[in-house]
């Protein structure tokens, strides 16, 4: 099970960016590193944010090839996962999320607005063999 380690500014920083895209899907990249050698552990450094080209931004998400490349180039900097938001869906992998073809990336972000008072955030790593499935991976803010 890997373990994800995030500072309480970059949690804020995922909060607040989200609601400023309301009533938008918000997305971007996640950079970091593993925390301290260890394999199953990650530490987030950056949160980047990224357009949504969507045609239908309200209920989906889709990032410009253009805008992308840069950071999946970048080995300094590896992207350790794809953050986005749903507006007014739980913090659950839709139909759509299955259907990505990001499961290279290790971890994936749902910010959940369901509830605009007390946003939910759950991370998941998504795999595609030869069934799609994903199950929640475990964080912590504030370390």
């Amino acid at each position: 099970m890997v373990n994800v380690y995030i500072t309480e500014e970059l949690y804020k920083g995922l909060i607040s960016y989200s609601l400023q895209r309301l009533p938008e899907e918000a997305c971007g990249f996640i950079l970091g590193g593993q925390a301290h050698g260890k394999d199953e552990e990650l530490q987030v450094s950056t949160f980047i944010p990224l357009r949504n080209i969507a045609s239908n931004p309200r209920n989906r998400f889709e990032i410009s090839p253009a805008e992308l490349l840069p950071y999946l180039m970048d080995s300094k900097n590896p992207v350790i996962g794809l953050f986005h938001s749903h507006p007014t869906a739980p913090p659950v992998p839709s139909e759509q999320d299955l259907q990505t073809l990001w499961h290279s990336i290790p971890t994936y972000w749902i910010l959940s607005f369901q509830q605009l008072q007390h946003p939910e955030l759950q991370l998941y790593q998504i795999k595609k063999a030869p069934q799609t499935s994903y199950h929640k991976l475990a964080f912590v803010i504030g370390q």
